[in-house]
């Protein structure tokens, strides 16, 4: 996913909670979430569909329009108007981030957490083990590992829960010792000091 701001993930939260609740009123929260999460992977395969969902110059009359015929009788009646009330609010470029949302606000609803994982290597089953068994005592909640394998993170490991991310990687370690090595050597150059001594001869 690209990256998403703390303003769409806020807006997304508030679209994905009024889903699930009208979901849950004709018990359909695991269809529609099945239905988006289609919907995501083929505006993942379609580049120009997905193009078209987004561009804020094509006409929601237009738009409302494909909808229906793209998606009327292929998929739930829940999902389609779910689509068209994200298009009058020109908000299907964030369709995503609302998916994920909706997934999360169920998974919440029912006692469960996704704990997201990045290491650069495979983790062992104990370390998966103990992670989950922290998650689910932490939060409270039925917890499932989510493992990627990120080999640009060096070592150590990028743990996300819901919102809250704990970087404890060493690609991250490095770039704070980049950054406070570059603010270093700027105060130095504006204070006119030098650490550096020229030997003698």
């Amino acid at each position: 996913m690209a990256n998403v701001n703390d303003k769409q993930i806020a807006l997304a939260k508030v679209y994905s909670s009024a889903m699930l609740v009208l979901a849950q009123a004709s018990n359909e929260e695991d269809a529609l979430l099945a239905d988006l999460v289609d919907l995501v992977a083929l505006l993942d395969r379609t580049p120009t569909l997905a193009a078209f969902f987004g561009d804020p110059t094509v006409d929601s009359n237009d738009r409302e329009q494909s909808i229906e015929r793209i998606f009327r009788g292929k998929a739930s009646d829940l999902m389609i108007n779910t689509l068209q009330i994200l298009n009058r609010k020109d908000r299907l470029s964030v369709l995503s981030t609302i998916v994920d949302q909706y997934r999360l606000a169920l998974q919440s609803e029912r006692g469960r957490v996704d704990v997201h994982v990045r290491t650069a290597v495979p983790m062992p089953e104990e370390l998966k083990t103990t992670l989950a068994a922290t998650a689910s005592s932490q939060t409270g909640k039925n917890a499932r590992i989510v493992e990627t394998v990120d080999p640009t993170i060096i070592g150590g490991l990028v743990l996300q829960i819901g919102d809250v991310k704990y970087d404890m990687s060493v690609a991250s370690k490095l770039g704070k010792m980049s950054k406070l090595l570059q603010l270093r050597a700027t105060k130095e150059i504006h204070s006119g000091k030098t650490y550096v001594t020229e030997g003698n001869g």
